[in-house]
């Protein structure tokens, strides 16, 4: 199944975004701090560095900024012509929510020794899986809904996947009650899951 191209950039303008933000958030603060150190004679190298930094990070945020506008920009001109912009909104919302839904909250397990100690062990198996679904992406269109999440590698995690079909199922469908959704299907390294509109 080929990926649409809300999907296939969706992550890439999400890092993008952040970027400019993190950028423009940083050009607020070295701005203030050159303002306060102009006239400090003394400390002219320190306004240099900030003065450097801030045109790196100038450089970056319209970079990113650019790049961002330049891929949002086909997206918005596509859903114009062939589906509805609102669903730009409603696709990111529930990306977003249904990332927040399946990441798994236990980082860490606690083990009873035989000294009766307890020691606290870092779970890696929930580290994976959470880095693997960031890649879960919803594709909400006029016609049809489809949940992308990318399979993890480790057969550890892929069980914790395999184990919330059911509840993955009810939740995308309690999200999208205008839509039916089948069995999910496995393709390649994905799991699709699709919702057709009902009639």
């Amino acid at each position: 199944m080929k990926k649409t191209y809300f999907q296939s950039i969706f992550n890439t303008c999400l890092i993008l975004f952040d970027t400019a933000l993190f950028c423009g958030a940083c050009l607020l603060l070295l701005s203030f701090g050159m303002y306060s150190l102009q006239n400090i004679v003394y400390l002219a190298f320190l306004y240099q560095l900030l003065n450097t930094l801030h045109t790196f990070c100038l450089v970056v945020f319209f970079i990113a900024t650019a790049s961002f506008t330049v891929l949002f920009a086909h997206e918005f001109q596509l859903r114009r012509e062939y589906d509805n912009l609102t669903n730009i909104l409603k696709s990111i919302q529930q990306t977003l929510s249904i990332r927040k839904f399946l990441k798994q909250s236990e980082h860490s397990e606690t083990v009873t020794t035989i000294e009766q100690a307890k020691i606290t062990h870092y779970n890696p198996i929930n580290k994976h899986f959470n880095r693997t679904i960031r890649k879960t992406i919803v594709d909400i269109r006029e016609a049809k809904v489809t949940l992308l999440i990318h399979i993890p590698q480790t057969q550890q995690a892929t069980k914790i996947l395999k184990e919330m079909e059911m509840l993955i199922s009810e939740e995308i469908a309690n999200r999208n009650p205008d839509y039916y959704f089948s069995r999910p299907e496995r393709k390649g390294k994905w799991l699709y899951f699709t919702g057709t509109k009902r009639s």
